[in-house]
């Protein structure tokens, strides 16, 4: 930003500033943050979106904008990070960028980034972060060879970390998500020779030694996820975080107000959401949201494509898209094709919790 373009920024900043003072309204907030964002100051950015969504929780535009600067924010370190890196590798840098890494969902290049430091270390931490990148990857695309793999890098890295109790917490995970109870009770134990007293850790014991008797071998239960495409403890597993509970409605009710948009749907296990459509056209929409999603991710599984990002359908009838997450799929049926907007919107409603949202099926 030149001198003269810092100056007429400044001059704005006090503006918006001012006027939202006066009037602290949604499109009051938007406005100065969108000048911090001018300005590269994106912690300004995070700041004022976080006042703003105290007094107006769980809009859109709003989330969107916080979560974008986070975004910015991950991806100037990750560079930075790199930069470094190629300069003068060590351990500390390794960690910082693959748990970056990690965090902005790109786990295929974290694990990239935890295999170099493990080739340049041989060091315990980095092949435990090799082991939860490839977890996140079976979690994710539901391969049992990914499965496999993470279980071996988690056995490395407990050989590496002997007294340290991470590398089986990501093994108990592990064993927990498939079904594996008899392992997870084993990996229990150890856990409880680290941390005598637990309660957490003995609340879980007493919970998995009932269904321990007649749980599957390791394999089998990989073999089972993989074929069915779906986690042992999916329908039990608590809600993902997500920033509000009630940013699911608000965030629909923003789609289907766009220009050319016939339909938004939220769907998550049985509940559904849909707004637009009324009674039992919006079951219809919705059952056939989550068919798309079951069929299409059964497909990929077969074929061995890993998981689908996004599902669009092309007809006289528009675009049916569609963002499918581990847990729930957002999706979107316009009359025009979709911009880079919609398809932000469902990926991040893809990711949110319905709560205790009214369902529509």
């Amino acid at each position: 930003m030149s001198f003269v373009q810092k100056i007429f920024s400044t001059v704005r900043l006090r503006e918006r500033r001012s006027m939202l003072s006066d009037s602290a309204t949604v499109q009051n907030y938007l406005s100065l943050a969108r000048e911090h964002v001018q300005r590269g100051e994106m912690s300004e950015v995070e700041r004022v979106c976080e006042e703003a969504l105290e007094l107006y929780p769980g809009n859109p535009e709003l989330m969107r904008l916080v979560e974008r600067s986070r975004e910015l924010e991950r991806e100037d370190r990750t560079r930075e990070l790199y930069r470094q890196l190629r300069e003068a590798p060590r351990p500390a840098l390794y960690r910082e960028l693959t748990e970056t890494l990690l965090a902005s969902g790109r786990v295929a290049r974290a694990e990239e980034c935890a295999n170099e430091w493990y080739t340049q270390t041989g060091e315990g931490l980095a092949q435990l972060f090799r082991a939860e990148a490839r977890c996140k990857r079976f979690l994710a695309d539901k391969r049992r060879d990914d499965g496999r793999l993470a279980l071996e890098f988690v056995a490395a890295a407990e050989k590496l970390l002997p007294n340290d109790p991470a590398p089986l917490k990501l093994e108990l995970e592990i064993y927990e998500r498939i079904g594996a109870w008899a392992d997870a009770q084993r990996v229990l134990s150890r856990l409880l020779e680290l941390e005598p007293g637990d309660p957490h850790h003995e609340a879980r014991y007493r919970a998995i030694s009932t269904r321990s008797d007649r749980a599957p071998a390791v394999d089998q239960a990989l073999r089972q996820v993989e074929k069915d495409g779906k986690l042992a403890d999916d329908d039990a597993r608590p809600e993902s975080p997500a920033p509000s509970n009630g940013s699911v409605r608000p965030r629909l009710q923003w789609l289907v107000a766009e220009p050319g948009v016939s339909a938004s749907v939220y769907v998550r296990g049985a509940t559904a959401l849909v707004q637009g459509p009324k009674g039992a056209t919006a079951e219809r929409h919705a059952r056939a949201v989550r068919e798309v999603v079951q069929k299409s991710a059964g497909a990929a599984r077969r074929l061995g494509l890993g998981q689908a990002t996004e599902i669009s359908l092309e007809g006289d009838f528009g675009t049916l898209l569609i963002s499918p997450g581990e847990l729930a799929s957002a999706a979107i049926w316009m009359h025009k094709a979709p911009d880079e907007r919609h398809r932000r919107a469902l990926t991040e409603l893809a990711g949110l919790s319905a709560g205790n949202e009214e369902e529509a099926s």
